[in-house]
């Protein structure tokens, strides 16, 4: 028994030692019709570029921020923005790989066209297994709309490790204000699965459409857990740990 832990032991951190080191980076970009401002922080210029378009952030980190609620509000497009911001818990944990953005008192002042944010956090090597469960979800608190005021909100299961908008996708329902005034939504994705071989990636796709005068936050969170156990596997692994309590048992006795 002691040998086959060893053995099993050894094969582990001869796996560890083999998986490349990897960097996590991020992605957030905003658009307003035809204009694009964006951040990937991937690289030495990218960073530098990230900054003199109004993000922050450092090189292969997992988060960016556009704007600073200190500071007061940014202008972009027609639209006054306290701050978005996106945050990955790259390399991920065991239970759950996650990537969040949030949209802090979003006004549209005079935009004509609805506001698109869309982010990516890559290098997730956790949580191990394939295929990964994925999961979208979204939240909306509409501060002063009018009704019909919509967030859009699309997750992304990336296995190929990009910064891109890509993927298997899983898409919420809308978040719709039901009435003009004070109100919030939450709605979810039907949770899915997406094969991964190595280290993967998340990313997200937001559309906000506000009325001129509208103020309302948001957040969208894509996330990917461990694979679900078929049945057989449960039953199997069911029979097993009897198996093993079994023989415990008789040891002791």
């Amino acid at each position: 028994m002691k040998k086959m832990l060893l053995a099993v032991f050894v094969v582990g951190m001869l796996v560890l030692s083999l998986s490349p080191s990897a960097k996590a980076a991020s992605f957030l970009s905003i658009t307003v019709g035809s204009t694009t401002i964006f951040c990937d922080n991937s690289s030495s210029a990218g960073v530098t570029a990230c900054a003199s378009s109004g993000f922050s952030t450092t090189l292969n980190n997992n988060a960016i921020q556009y704007g600073n609620p200190i500071a007061g509000v940014t202008s972009f497009q027609g639209y006054s923005i306290s701050s978005i911001q996106l945050i990955g818990n790259q390399p991920g944990t065991p239970l759950l790989a996650n990537s969040i953005d949030t949209k802090t008192a979003i006004t549209n002042v005079s935009a004509t066209n609805p506001l698109l944010v869309q982010f990516a956090s890559n290098n997730f090597v956790q949580p191990l297994g394939s295929p990964l469960t994925l999961s979208a979800s979204q939240s909306a608190t509409f501060t002063n709309v009018a009704a019909g005021s919509t967030q859009a909100f699309t997750g992304y299961g990336n296995a190929a490790n990009t910064l891109s908008i890509t993927g298997v996708p899983a898409v919420t329902p809308p978040c719709v204000a039901p009435i003009s005034g004070t109100s919030s939504c939450n709605s979810f994705a039907p949770t899915t699965t997406f094969a991964r071989s190595g280290n993967f990636a998340l990313a997200g796709s937001q559309l906000i459409t506000l009325s001129t005068g509208n103020i309302a936050s948001f957040s969208g969170t894509v996330a990917a857990a461990p694979p679900i156990p078929e049945p057989s596997s449960v039953l199997l692994l069911g029979t097993g740990m009897i198996i093993l309590a079994g023989r415990m048992l008789r040891r002791k006795k």
